[in-house]
């Protein structure tokens, strides 16, 4: 639990570093994913952070595409991310998942890629506050390499 959270807060410094503005088109997400409708349906609302990474910083990590939005205790929007996490994840690999009171609270999964080259991951999380953090990554990067890319530590 512990690595999960210094993953979301490495994801988030990252994102810090190269924000771009959060006019981000639903379209722009892969169209198979049913996580492109919490992008879509949440990302303009208020108490609600949506990223997208910047070109350069994606090329400096061998990604094609971020996304990520967090979205403060929002009972309503948990159950629809819980949805669309449940009908994303038919034909993914779990590499982690937790579960408390039958709902997931933590979670990520590797999903099947449109090309031979190209992954897709998909990472969850909802604190204790009630807060809902779902990132989006793809590129031609394996579970390995984005494990090594978020755990290791780089002077900032």
């Amino acid at each position: 639990m512990k690595q999960f959270k210094y993953l979301i807060t490495l994801l988030f410094v990252a994102m810090l570093c190269s924000l771009q503005p959060a006019n981000i088109r639903a379209a722009e997400m892969q169209k198979d994913l049913k996580i492109q409708e919490v992008f879509s349906r949440y990302g303009m609302k208020r108490n609600v952070t949506m990223v997208e990474l910047s070109n350069e910083m994606l090329e400096t990590y061998g990604l094609t595409r971020y996304k990520s939005i967090t979205i403060k205790q929002d009972d309503e929007a948990l159950r629809f991310v819980r949805r669309c996490l449940e009908a994303d994840q038919k034909g993914a690999r779990k590499i982690k998942e937790v579960t408390d009171d039958g709902g997931v609270v933590s979670a990520y999964y590797q999903l099947p890629g449109n090309k031979e080259d190209m992954n897709r991951f998909v990472l969850f999380k909802v604190n204790k506050k009630g807060v809902i953090t779902l990132v989006y990554i793809e590129g031609e990067l394996d579970s390995d390499d984005l494990i090594t890319l978020l755990f290791t530590k780089k002077d900032l």
